[in-house]
């Protein structure tokens, strides 16, 4: 992380995709994304992924309290969508994306905050900076606000999140664990 830390809190904009919320709610963690970023912004189409209508999973609490504290904050998604150069991006990668670039166009400095590989894939070609969860997590602990990333990075893989061991040890090591 290191040189990157900077570039990421400079960022005046952080939109963050269903998954990292998820998988920050299942080791609650969310509130690391409020102190690294302040706000944080979705669209409409990833609150329907993260609090959807019917049916309930268990970190929808959690998900719901944070909305209501509102530092996680719904924007308006915009009209023109950009064409997908991998159909593997699925709609709530798309939808972040489309409001990155549409902010971005707007010269606004942006951040997603994305695990999927190919929606960050994406977001690179479309020239827009990516942050997973475990990097949110290095980030966190670089900028001394948990003490013990290795830990939290295991309880996320305990907690059924896919996270490989390398990219536990590269983050690990860019911390200094």
């Amino acid at each position: 992380m290191g040189h990157e830390t900077d570039r990421y809190m400079s960022l005046q904009i952080v939109i963050a995709d269903a998954g990292p919320l998820i998988g920050l709610a299942r080791i609650d963690s969310l509130q690391l994304l409020q102190q690294l970023f302040g706000h944080v912004y979705i669209t409409a189409t990833i609150h329907a992924e993260i609090l959807p209508q019917a049916g309930l999973f268990p970190d929808m609490r959690t998900l719901a309290r944070t909305m209501a504290e509102g530092w996680i904050e719904i924007a308006d998604e915009p009209h023109e969508k950009r064409p997908r150069l991998n159909p593997g991006v699925d709609i709530g990668e798309a939808s972040a994306i489309d409001l990155a670039c549409h902010w971005q166009e707007q010269g606004k400095p942006v951040l997603l905050i994305m695990d999927d590989r190919v929606g960050r894939l994406e977001a690179k070609t479309a020239g827009i900076p990516a942050l997973g969860t475990a990097g949110v997590i290095g980030l966190a602990k670089e900028m001394g606000l948990i003490p013990d990333a290795r830990a939290l990075l295991m309880q996320l893989k305990q907690a059924g999140f896919y996270i490989s061991e390398k990219h536990i040890d590269i983050i690990l090591r860019s911390v200094g664990e």
